[in-house]
């Protein structure tokens, strides 16, 4: 059966104290929205309906500008609940099909509790996605009958003394035939202490007619939403826990679980190990028998078997092969590529570089807009000076070259093949291949010379 889905994000979000609308306040690598976007796209839906409200066009921007596909966006002009707010969608859904409710605020959710709820729904009208949660206040209380079905979700601003005992608790989340939905939206009512139109009211719709609801439970962690900023920090926090227990399931060692922060999406060979306080971003893929130590940030990287990352590293869209180290206190970045066997070591900073196949850059090094071919040896203090202050130029280092201590290479600039440069050289000029380049002044001696 056809699934649409509509994704509410018509949030202000006052509590949260901020100029964002709501759907758009960060959490780790992305706006709230883009964790649910990424969720609704893996269920590979016919139509995505965006319900937006405040700053609307703020909301539409950034999912048009960080996204692909199509999305159908409606309005909610006023905040009359979240019954009234799939109400605006209701007019972009077919007459046949099923159609999930998601949240822009409930970013956590697991496209596997999801396929859950979806197979919960066959043959059924209406099923619910549920929660057992430590503190259900605020939250809709799920009401059973004798038989366990689902009869009634009770809000809490609604619930008596003994409903708001119950633990289990309504997510907001639900899947409908959407000639039910239509049918079930369009008889709603706001007889309820906030004045609004409940999607929870459903349920009780269901049940008055007879209708047999299905239910799925997940974890509490996955449902937790934030309207201010203290519930986004624990909203931080179950995402970070979410995704280390993931990839400890994939088979990763880390050296201190609760000092790293998984905060991107991570895929990893087998036997990788990663040290203390370690934070990765973006997309990070490691693979076999890779070793992350302690104080490095990942960001947007692809990492070889068997090659190290040593400590206070910072690593970002880089792509790095097999067997290379790298490290301590080095910088990758902006399109960095080390091939095999390549070794990046301390205070040397890549960028828009590519370092060859058994190639050395040591220490206290920068090579920008450089290609380096293989097995070069580029020595300490060796700086590309590619920026004339308005364009980038290109260094090219061809194979078997060596670079002495405290070279100053200003590009454009050849280095050819097996060429040598002697140390404290400035070379301007093309170095032909198996060539030595000296640039520096001849040593000045003074004999018996002392302080006077």
């Amino acid at each position: 059966m056809a699934l649409s889905i509509v994704l509410l994000a018509a949030g202000e979000g006052k509590r949260m104290k901020t100029d964002k609308p709501k759907p758009l306040v960060p959490l780790a690598d992305h706006p709230l929205i883009q964790y649910s976007l990424n969720t609704a796209k893996e269920l590979k839906p016919e139509r995505i309906i965006l319900v937006t409200g405040f700053k609307k066009d703020e909301v539409k921007k950034y999912v048009l500008s960080k996204n692909s596909g199509d999305y159908i966006f409606c309005e909610q002009k006023e905040r009359l609940g979240t019954g009234h707010a799939v109400k605006q969608a209701s007019p972009y859904l077919p007459d046949t099909g099923k159609t999930l409710v998601l949240y822009a605020d409930v970013p956590l959710v697991s496209t596997i509790a999801l396929r859950k709820l979806i197979k919960s729904s066959n043959r059924k009208k209406l099923s619910i996605l549920t929660s057992k949660v430590t503190d259900p206040k605020w939250y809709g209380r799920i009401i059973r009958d004798g038989n366990e079905n689902p009869i009634a979700i009770r809000e809490e601003a609604d619930a008596s003394k003994s409903e708001k005992n119950i633990k289990e608790i309504f997510t907001g989340i639900m899947i409908a035939e959407n000639e039910f939905l239509k049918t079930g939206l369009k008889g709603l009512l706001r007889n309820n202490k906030a004045g609004e139109y409940y999607l929870t009211d459903l349920v009780d719709y269901a049940s008055k007619r007879q209708v047999k609801i299905g239910s799925t439970q997940t974890r509490e962690k996955e449902v937790l939403g934030a309207n201010n900023k203290e519930e986004l920090a624990a909203l931080y926090e179950a995402l970070i826990s979410l995704n280390v227990k993931e990839a400890k399931r994939k088979g990763v060692i880390f050296k201190d679980e609760s000092t790293c922060y998984v905060e991107g999406t991570l895929k990893v060979g087998k036997d990788v190990q990663v040290g203390n306080n370690v934070t990765i971003k973006g997309s990070v893929k490691l693979g076999n028998n890779v070793s992350i130590e302690s104080n490095v940030v990942l960001s947007n990287v692809k990492i070889g078997e068997n090659s190290i990352v040593k400590d206070f590293c910072s690593i970002e869209n880089s792509l790095i092969a097999k067997n290379v180290e790298v490290g301590p206190f080095a910088r990758l970045r902006n399109g960095a590529v080390l091939d095999d066997s390549a070794k990046v070591g301390n205070f040397v900073e890549v960028k828009q570089t590519k370092v060859g196949a058994g190639s050395k850059v040591n220490h206290h090094a920068y090579l920008g807009d450089t290609k380096i071919g293989k097995k070069v040896n580029i020595g300490a203090g060796t700086i590309t000076c590619n920026y004339d202050g308005k364009v980038k130029h290109k260094t090219i280092i061809s194979d078997g070259s060596f670079v002495g201590t405290n070279t100053s290479l200003v590009a454009p600039l050849k280095i050819g093949k097996k060429a040598f440069v002697a140390a404290g050289t400035v070379v301007t000029d093309n170095v032909p291949a198996n060539a030595l380049a000296i640039g520096r002044s001849k040593q000045s001696t003074k004999k018996n010379w002392k302080k006077k």
